[in-house]
């Protein structure tokens, strides 16, 4: 080959490779920052949404907002935005064709101030289920909005699915705005328990489970190490505690999951964990995101920058209420909405608590 070929054929192979890296890195670029599962759409937003919530420094006996407000000229670390909320659920099913939400939360990452605050909602609250009046659904339980909007049930189209139709659900009652969802089923939550080697907590009760209907002892108060199985079974009871009681139980459990991660295992389990989220939670972040927040991670205090807080119950009543759907009478918690949208406006802004 003479040396004018050989040169024009070095020019092609440069080209080539030139070429290939450049569609390696866009490939790159446009995965990383793709997110795992179709993001929440934005909600339209009606003039009773957009009605102004705010305490104003006001508060009444009911609502303590708290007096610290967010810094926001602190620069965002680990590249991430200001701050960003995430709807999380624990789906009551071992995949997410169907099922309840027997855990509903929602987290405010906050990556200015390096805080997170986590507020559980109640899963009876009676509230207003948005765009189903075609299927005859227009009021129902908090964690019926989940199941409602699941795959499976066909009736609901929007990203997400159960977590969409969850967070419409809570714009249109609450204002709640979220960015991202997550939402772990019974598997994944045993896989993910089992893959930290267990999680520590301290019962302040006894807690019961049913068998044939009868209540029937399942831990004694007091410290114990638990399996997968052993946590999901613990998050779930509720008999003689109730949905209040479970919901601190659940916390006690998103607590010791914290401590656990940041142990020689749980550091060592870490790479496990990242695989066990990608292939078992649904989830509309993208690797690029799941990045930041791995880093805002190693940069807090799990025992003193996570606040978990919940909506007083003062501001909640327990009452039979009809369900048009089924045709039952049902318990459910009625609420003041208002009061609620009050401290959850203050919530998104870093004010409460």
């Amino acid at each position: 080959m003479s040396q004018k070929s050989l040169g024009k054929l070095k020019k092609v192979i440069l080209i080539i490779v030139g070429v290939t890296v450049a569609i390696g890195a866009a490939y790159l670029v446009i995965t990383w920052n793709k997110p795992l599962n179709p993001p929440l759409e934005l909600l339209e937003k009606t003039a009773e949404n957009q009605k102004d919530y705010s305490t104003n420094g006001e508060t009444d006996e009911t609502i303590d907002p708290g007096e610290e407000t967010a810094q926001p000229t602190l620069e965002p670390v680990c590249g991430g935005p200001p701050n960003t909320t995430v709807l999380i659920t624990g789906v009551a099913s071992k995949d997410y064709l169907y099922g309840l939400a027997d855990a509903i939360r929602v987290a405010r990452i906050d990556f200015q101030t390096q805080k997170i605050t986590v507020l559980a909602l109640p899963r009876d609250l009676w509230i207003e289920i948005p765009g189903l009046e075609n299927r005859g659904i227009s009021v129902g339980k908090l964690n019926q909005a989940y199941f409602y909007g699941a795959e499976g049930m066909g009736y609901y189209s929007g990203a997400g699915f159960g977590s969409g139709l969850l967070a419409e659900t809570l714009f249109i009652n609450y204002g709640l705005t979220a960015d991202h969802y997550l939402s772990v089923n019974l598997n994944s939550f045993r896989k993910i328990i089992n893959t930290l080697g267990g999680v520590d907590v301290y019962l302040p009760q006894d807690v019961y489970k049913r068998v044939n209907d009868q209540p029937v002892l399942f831990l004694e108060a007091g410290s114990h190490h638990l399996n997968g199985k052993q946590a999901e079974m613990l998050a779930r009871q509720r008999i003689s505690i109730g949905d209040f009681g479970r919901i601190n139980n659940q916390t006690l459990l998103l607590k010791a999951i914290a401590v656990q991660v940041l142990s020689p295992s749980g550091i060592a389990a870490i790479p496990s964990i990242i695989d066990q989220f990608q292939a078992n939670v649904l989830m509309d972040f993208s690797p690029a995101e799941i990045t930041q927040l791995m880093c805002l991670a190693g940069m807090i205090d799990f025992q003193n920058d996570i606040d978990f807080i919940s909506i007083p119950q003062d501001l909640m009543i327990e009452q039979m209420v009809y369900d048009p759907t089924r045709g039952i009478n049902t318990a459910a918690l009625v609420s003041d909405k208002d009061k609620i949208r009050v401290l959850i406006n203050d919530f998104q802004a870093g004010i409460w608590p």
